[in-house]
């Protein structure tokens, strides 16, 4: 064989093995790009599983026509509950959920045919059952099932449990919760942090929180972040953090292990 019959036949098999190579790294690539997607599908199939289950066990939880999508971590709920107070629960359980990276939240109220003045009624009377609130001048007026409370309270968790309270009142739409608490802005931030970071610390009254980071912005709101062993513990951070005075608010990204 000549010189140029060996170049010829040499570059014929080099075509066909690059050929070879090519085909062989496409199937490659749509096999690993297909496991990639079901492990995404799967992903997001156990996130689905564990908010079904969260919700399943709330007997407190009147959810009508629930359902739910996710999509890589993004949860779209869809249903009807009877009061805002409700609706809000739905979102902080799936929230703290392992995973969930956000929660659109296309859950509705139930129309109700309670009268405004029986709501206010309610809400007063709820509100009077706590000693702390009886000692506060606190407002209560609602137009078209809109709920308003206006007063002082002394801390932000007061603020906090009172719109909780009215929002958990049937047949209503909204809480428009305008109380101002007396120690915000009084006591300097670092103090405020400090106290809230020795509160959750604290090993004999809580603690158990792990990895628990604490930060406060200049308007004294609070940023929680870590992870809890139960949905109830990341609940009782949160309340401990808005009993401290001068907590403006908290935003509670705590997750919760194993849910």
């Amino acid at each position: 064989m000549t010189l140029r019959a060996l170049e010829k036949s040499s570059d014929s098999s080099l075509r066909v093995i690059s050929r070879a190579a090519a085909t062989t790294l496409v199937v490659l690539s749509l096999l690993t790009g297909a496991s990639y997607v079901s492990a995404d599908q799967e992903n997001d199939d156990r996130i689905r599983l564990r908010i079904e289950v969260r919700l399943s066990g709330q007997v407190s939880l009147d959810l009508r026509d629930f359902s739910v999508n996710v999509q890589d971590g993004i949860v779209s709920l869809q249903g009807s509950v009877s009061s805002i107070g409700e609706r809000e629960k739905v979102v902080r359980l799936v929230s703290g959920i392992v995973g969930v990276d956000g929660v659109t939240n296309g859950i509705a109220i139930r129309p109700s045919t309670r009268s405004d003045a029986s709501i206010q009624e309610e809400v007063t009377r709820l509100l009077e059952r706590r000693p702390r609130f009886r000692e506060e001048s606190i407002t209560v007026s609602v137009t078209a099932a809109v709920v308003r409370l206006t007063g002082n309270v002394e801390r932000s968790l007061d603020r906090y449990d009172a719109g909780q309270i009215a929002g958990q009142v049937g047949g209503v739409v909204a809480v428009s919760n305008e109380m101002k608490v007396r120690t915000e802005g009084i006591i300097p931030l670092e103090i405020v942090l400090e106290r809230v970071r020795s509160v959750l610390t604290n090993t004999l009254t809580f603690g158990v929180i792990r990895d628990l980071e604490v930060q406060i912005d200049q308007a004294g709101v609070v940023l929680l972040q870590g992870t809890a062993a139960r949905q109830a513990t990341q609940e009782t951070a949160e309340r401990l953090a808005l009993g401290v005075p001068g907590v403006a608010g908290v935003i509670n990204r705590i997750e919760v292990l194993g849910s």
